[in-house]
């Protein structure tokens, strides 16, 4: 799935985008790469696993894109995510700002969205704890992802509209990302999309790995983009971190 987004999600975010519409362009390219993903199996009637890479199959997604806004003429990073992959802007003045938003089922936000469409609500709750940390159904530490359809809409109900998406979601997970958008300022320095490992999140089982404002400082010392991404890495290694760390700096001086 992982593999799919990489060579498939920028043409769908190009052949959506709108500088007028930045927001709703990221919205709909991410809900139509999750509807690809889900996409029932080949074959007669469609017999077999459903989604690219299997049922169980799942991805986060960071990503992060500057435009011109046509009304202002400034230069505006755009972010979209889904899953607590990351986006982070460091300032001129050196401090760090999450353009992201973790989407983790102990978010309280994430959680009463989640529970809204249960409908056992107060005797069998769709967020539970399982294995040291929060989990969708019990089973996902991750309250949106790309792909994972076990615990999405069955395909009987595929097309039926639940929350803004154009398919239902039984277990209340959703590809429906955080879009911001933050006009840059003169001195900003990098942008760092980065996958979970970077991270300290040892509350959900990631080890443990580095808070934003360290990310920004080890960036900022780096003489090139891929040195900082380098070193990003090897510092969240350095912390604990047990996760993948995958990481993108974009230098903006």
């Amino acid at each position: 799935m992982a593999e799919w987004l990489k060579k498939n999600l920028q043409r769908r975010i190009l052949e959506a985008w709108s500088p007028t519409a930045p927001a709703a362009s990221l919205s709909t390219a991410f809900l139509k790469a999750d509807a690809k993903l889900l996409a029932p199996a080949a074959g007669f009637f469609g017999v077999g696993e459903r989604g690219v890479g299997g049922s169980k199959c799942g991805a986060t997604a960071a990503v992060a894109l500057l435009f011109t806004d046509p009304a202002t003429g400034a230069t505006v990073a755009a972010s979209a995510n889904v899953g607590d992959a990351r986006a982070l802007l460091r300032r001129g003045d050196g401090t760090v700002l999450q353009l992201s938003v973790d989407h983790v089922p102990d978010a309280e936000d994430e959680r009463e969205r989640i529970e809204a469409t249960n409908p056992n609500r107060g005797k069998l709750p769709l967020v539970r704890f399982a294995g040291g940390t929060w989990r969708v159904g019990g089973l996902l530490a991750l309250s949106r992802a790309f792909g994972d359809a076990h615990l999405k809409g069955s395909l009987q109900f595929e097309g039926l509209a639940q929350g803004g998406n154009t398919y239902s979601s039984g277990f209340g997970l959703i590809a429906e990302p955080t879009v911001t958008l933050t006009p840059l300022l003169p001195g900003d320095t990098h942008i760092i999309v980065a996958s979970d490992g970077l991270n300290s999140n040892e509350e959900r089982g990631g080890g443990g790995g580095i808070e934003n404002g360290l990310a920004g400082a080890v960036a900022a010392a780096c003489v090139s983009a891929a040195e900082a991404a380098a070193a990003l890495a090897d510092a969240a290694q350095e912390a604990g971190s047990t996760d993948d760390v995958t990481v993108v700096v974009l230098t903006l001086e």
